[in-house]
């Protein structure tokens, strides 16, 4: 009966351990995505380029659909 009793503590100490490792992990994880986070909205704000990036890339989005477009009419 000894033996059993010590199985299930050694048992009952790797799983606390194996849970508290992953409660660790996890929230080292999502202090680093907050850091993250806010570092990519301090790099926005700055930033004038952001909008420019997406005029661009509508106006690159239109001028493939236009040339789809012209290329399929044209069959």
């Amino acid at each position: 009966m000894e033996l059993l009793n010590q199985t299930f503590t050694i048992m009952v100490v790797g799983m606390s351990l194996v849970f508290f490792f992953l409660f660790v992990v996890i929230q080292c994880m999502n202090v680093i995505a907050y850091f993250v986070r806010q570092y990519e909205a301090k790099l926005a704000q700055n930033s004038p380029a952001a909008e420019d990036d997406s005029v661009h890339r509508r106006r690159i989005a239109a001028a493939i659909a236009v040339a789809t477009h012209t290329f399929t009419e044209k069959k």
